[in-house]
């Protein structure tokens, strides 16, 4: 298989590719069925090497020499292992269904064109991303999707604060992406080398404190940046300017995913630096429980999923920061798969209410779309880890429950299992405003099975897919912390009384937040509920504080910059030194043609001069 990975990500570049250039001669409908052909292909090909290496996957591709300068060389180089494995399964897969999906959604939209070839783009940038067995690829997979999600959430630019809306999205991810090509720069000064597997060698054998304490904090803003963590999430909420389909592709088949995946991959430099992964575990905390604090009181379906996007990432920063990186990435997988659903359930919500995303003027609507109602639910239950029946209550409690058990971990604990609260509290009050309560009926609206079908699988994986890894002392499968061991490896478990009380604890976390959910959907009804909160409903005014601070320090900034440099130096210094210099120039030079033979004459008598002077002190 070594010699076909290059397809996997090579597939979905090739549609954006064929888009790009033969687009204008095809129907949108031709257009829209190549695109969601293309991610189907590359996840054939995925498939393949599940079958074929799944049990160790070790693979590794050369496909060209990209840069070679002297002892540096950087290549196209793809690497397969069991992380990598599980990325470009939810990358490929997942993207194919929000393709086949988006064939109804956006029937008839303007821009088909454009939006199916940034969603090839989107999902190849992803890939390449995931499978890059060096810095300098991944970090051209990762400013790829940085561009296409400026470019899908301002797909609808026609409207000013869609268009605000991508930028925002573009200027407030450059700074992670700035620190992380600082981070890039400084290792390789260092190690002299970019390849993974290399660098991690070499900072084994001779760690350097200061440059891997710099360079993991320049990575760590790079990976709170593309992640939406605090304080630089503010980006995400706004995202929702785009099509539903946009939202489910970045929040759970690529782009906010990268981050995470970023600290898994470089997991042995994090923890080369001392508290660095602590660091990172609260940080972590503290964004999934503030994030879950914002979420109880929106109004904005889309917002309020936005904002469980945050949390939810957050619960993944947890895993790697207290030392269980698998714990980490298996949330990030049952997270693609209700994050997906429900969002492209949105979608339908929204359009069957005539693009109203206000879910208090919505209720009841179970009874018109059944089908939608029962998979949006299992979409739920997977959102608020509902105990037993859900997907996340075997991957996020289980992150909660570890940090428990590691030292340090006791604050992380309380703000993880009061950030469950909260998650239980948002969930379960959507899905009771929308789904349950008094009718309010929309417009008629008919889900093709290009549209049930991605439900339908979304939905069922919500549910069993945790199955792959039951809590320590339940009988049943563990088969994804083994699997993963030799790349990540063990993650601490908790055991005998404390294993019983953390599980019996997270569970009453989720059911209390039923409970207060169903209260709050019957107080949202009356006008009295959650998103009256000011301070919860404009999410801690951490927004309007950032836009009232940072834009005018860095105008007042970029002014000082202009007259110092722009206008002094080189306007002033460099550019009037060089007119003047030449006007004088020129003038001299005038004023010696004035057509004068004497004068010529001694012009060259005294440069002859000049010359036999300079002959003579060379002789002797």
């Amino acid at each position: 298989m070594n010699e076909w990975l290059f397809l996997i990500p090579g597939f979905p570049l090739l549609g954006a590719l064929l888009n790009g250039i033969f687009g204008e001669h095809f129907s949108p409908r031709q257009i829209g069925r190549m695109a969601a052909t293309m991610p189907f292909l590359s996840t054939l090909v995925v498939f393949a090497v599940w079958m074929t290496h799944g049990r160790d996957p070790n693979l590794h591709e050369q496909v060209w020499t990209w840069i070679s300068v002297g002892n540096f060389h950087a290549n196209i180089g793809f690497h397969v292992d069991q992380v990598t494995l599980v990325m470009i399964s939810i990358a490929a897969f997942v993207g194919f269904l929000i393709h086949l999906f988006s064939q109804q959604y956006l029937n008839g939209d303007y821009g088909e064109r454009r939006y199916y070839f940034y969603l090839n783009l989107f999902v190849g940038g992803m890939l390449i991303l995931t499978m890059a067995d060096n810095l300098l690829l991944l970090y051209l997979g990762w400013e790829t999707v940085g561009l296409c999600s400026y470019a899908l959430v301002a797909h609808w630019y026609r409207k000013q604060e869609n268009a605000w809306a991508g930028r925002k999205a573009f200027v407030v991810t450059r700074i992670g992406d700035t620190a992380l090509a600082l981070a890039i720069f400084i290792l390789f000064a260092e190690y002299h080398t970019l390849n993974y597997h290399t660098l991690f060698a070499a900072v084994a054998a001779r760690p350097d404190q200061l440059a891997l304490t710099i360079a993991g904090i320049l990575v760590l803003i790079g990976a709170v940046a593309k992640s939406a963590q605090f304080p630089l999430h503010i980006w995400l909420p706004d995202s929702m300017a785009g099509p539903s389909t946009v939202s489910a592709l970045i929040h759970a088949a690529t782009m906010v995913t990268a981050g995470v995946y970023l600290c898994i991959r470089l997991y042995p430099i994090f923890a080369a630096v001392p508290g660095m992964l602590w660091v990172i575990g609260l940080s972590g905390a503290f964004t999934a429980l503030y994030a879950a604090s914002c979420g109880i009181a929106q109004v904005d379906i889309k917002r309020v999923l936005a904002y469980s996007t945050i949390s939810q990432l957050g619960y993944m920063f947890l895993g790697v920061g207290i030392g269980a990186p698998s714990l980490g990435l298996f949330h990030l997988l049952v997270h693609a798969c209700f994050k997906a659903l429900l969002f492209m359930g949105a979608g339908v919500v929204i359009l069957i209410y005539s693009d109203n995303h206000d879910i208090r003027q919505m209720g009841g609507l179970k009874k018109q779309q059944p089908f939608l109602r029962w998979t949006f639910l299992a979409g739920i239950f997977a959102l608020a880890a509902v105990p037993v029946i859900s997907a996340s209550f075997y991957s996020k409690d289980a992150i909660i429950a570890t940090a428990f058990i590691v030292p340090g971990g006791k604050l992380l604990w309380v703000l993880a299992l009061l950030g469950a609260v909260f998650t239980a509290i948002y969930a379960f009050r959507l899905y009771f405003l929308v789904f349950e309560g008094p009718e309010k009926p929309g417009e008629p609206y008919q889900m093709g099975w290009g549209m049930k079908i991605p439900l339908g699988i979304l939905a069922v994986a919500s549910i069993g897919i945790g199955w792959l890894q039951f809590p320590p002392g339940w009988p049943g499968p563990k088969i994804w912390l083994p699997w993963l061991a030799p790349e990540l490896g063990m993650p601490p478990a908790p055991s005998g009384d404390v294993n019983i009380f953390l599980q019996v604890a997270c569970s009453v976390a989720t059911l209390i937040g039923i409970a207060i959910a169903y209260k709050a959907a019957q107080w949202e009804r009356e006008g009295r509920g959650l998103s009256r909160i000011a301070f919860l409903f404009n999410a801690w005014f951490f927004d309007r504080i950032f836009l009232r601070i940072f834009p005018p320090i860095w105008y007042a900034f970029a002014h000082i910059l202009d007259r110092l440099i722009e206008q002094g130096g080189f306007q002033l210094m460099l550019l009037g030194g060089l007119r003047d210099g030449f006007g004088l120039g020129s003038r001299a030079l005038e004023a010696g043609e004035n057509g004068l033979i004497s004068r010529y004459a001694s012009g060259m008598i005294l440069g002859l001069v000049v010359l036999l002077f300079i002959a003579w002190g060379y002789l002797l």
